[in-house]
């Protein structure tokens, strides 16, 4: 209510690390999915509390719709310059990690995630610069490979939630075309199912930086 302007206000790492043991911060991630819509771009970050393959993302600030933070922290680390409005929220997790980068590192941190796609163009693909203070490596990543492989489980989750939005989709528009929906029905439910099956809690051990 009324009009809220927000304190550009930078910490320094004492502070912040006190804030980070009082408060859950808010994140907004991104799922960057490739033109075809059949990969998925992954960033291997530097930093705590993740050092491995993660979204694209990053913390939001007072004041920010989600979108709106999704949007800076996709030019921030790509280079890229997005409007909101084309990003979609999947889901939201909430996350808790031993580690954190400011001191004591050992008093970890917590999230509470807005995961979003982002579907690139061609053209966009190509421009695609990740921040190097940020990431080591970067690659598109074949969907099944994500699911399949020793990613994070938040990621493979994410991806669930993907295919879920997509087979929803698709029903979406068979509804409105006004024909048979038995399949996308049946697909969407099965996309769902698969989406919701696992435990709402998942714990990931950490051993020389490697789960």
């Amino acid at each position: 209510t009324g009009d809220f302007q927000p304190q550009r206000v930078f910490l320094p790492d004492r502070e912040y690390g006190l804030a980070l043991d009082a408060l859950v911060k808010a994140c907004s991630d991104i799922l960057i999915v490739s033109a075809d819509g059949k990969k998925v771009l992954l960033g291997k970050r530097k930093v705590e509390p993740q050092p491995d393959w993660w979204f694209i993302g990053g913390r939001a600030k007072p004041g920010d719709m989600t979108r709106s933070a999704a949007s800076r922290n996709v030019k921030r680390e790509l280079g890229l310059d997005v409007t909101p409005n084309r990003f979609k929220a999947i889901a939201t997790y909430s996350m808790v990690w031993q580690r954190r980068a400011q001191p004591p590192v050992e008093n970890g941190t917590a999230d509470i995630s807005t995961v979003h796609v982002l579907q690139l163009t061609a053209a966009e693909e190509a421009q695609v610069v990740l921040d190097p203070k940020e990431y080591d490596a970067s690659g598109y990543v074949p969907l099944d490979a994500v699911l399949a492989g020793s990613y994070h489980p938040c990621l493979k989750q994410a991806v669930r939630d993907l295919r879920k939005q997509h087979a929803l989709t698709a029903l979406y528009a068979a509804v409105e075309a006004g024909g048979d929906i038995e399949n996308d029905a049946r697909a969407f439910i099965a996309a769902h199912r698969e989406a919701t099956q696992l435990q709402e809690s998942t714990r990931v051990r950490f051993e020389g930086g490697a789960y």
